[in-house]
């Protein structure tokens, strides 16, 4: 068919009135059992985390693929953060060093890391790195246990678990003294494990900032640009999230 120029303008102005959708990329994302942002229930990862995802990759007309999101304990997890080049992950604490590693996506909701301990525990104005016997609850490569070597916390201090889950029932077997872990997760960890939270108290916050998401460097500039725009419309649909924070361990 031959194109005038009538034809051409109005083929032309088609074309630029209609918005322009970002090609899906190959991404492979990765994740914990951190509820309630992010867990495994009857064989699928659920949570606040998994919806807003959802969300956006339905904002931006790309298919939602469950195969393509594996849980995996969070040192498998971060390891494969650190060495894919497909990869992202959900939910991580946002953090300067981290910043540098990994390109971020957030912030999706605030988070304060804290030593959590029995609520009898009295170590007040005590430099904790120096206590003989001191054992604290960490999980591997997690924000707490970073923090915690950063402030010069000793190897031999430190009691490695897999999961949250784990650091509460440990914590409460008196297996360890105390746990590095978010506050608002740690509670989440309590009430799944049975134990009631108001028997604990966080006895020295670390660190506040925000979860978000995180890829690999060799994703794309764009498309973290793209997952971040989106990120923005999408919580207008989350306002709750805005109030997690408050309902930690106290």
């Amino acid at each position: 068919m031959k194109l005038n120029r009538a034809n051409l303008f109005i083929m032309l102005s088609i074309f630029f009135m209609c918005p322009a959708s970002a090609v899906q990329p190959k991404i492979n994302w990765y994740t914990e059992d951190y509820p309630p942002f992010n867990y495994m229930h009857e064989g699928q990862i659920e949570g606040i985390s998994i919806k807003v995802l959802r969300a956006m990759y339905k904002q931006l007309d790309w298919t939602f693929d469950e195969e393509d999101i594996l849980l995996m304990p969070w040192a498998r997890v971060y390891k494969t953060l650190e060495d894919s080049p497909n990869a992202c992950v959900f939910s991580i604490t946002y953090t300067e060093e981290r910043a540098r590693q990994f390109n971020f996506i957030g912030p999706m909701i605030h988070n304060t890391v804290s030593l959590i301990g029995h609520k009898e525990s009295d170590y007040s104005d005590v430099d904790l790195k120096n206590i003989p016997g001191l054992k604290v609850g960490v999980v591997k490569n997690d924000i707490g246990h970073q923090l915690l070597v950063k402030e010069g916390f000793h190897e031999y201090q430190f009691v490695y678990l897999k999961t949250g889950y784990e650091l509460v029932r440990m914590l409460k077997l008196k297996r360890v003294d105390l746990i590095a872990y978010g506050d608002v997760i740690a509670r989440f960890q309590f009430s799944r494990a049975h134990i009631d939270p108001n028997n604990y108290k966080i006895i020295a916050p670390l660190y506040q900032s925000f979860l978000g998401m995180a890829c690999n460097k060799a994703v794309d500039d764009e498309v973290i640009k793209t997952l971040n725009q989106t990120l923005v419309e999408v919580l207008k649909e989350y306002p709750s999230l805005a109030t997690w924070h408050e309902e930690g361990v106290q």
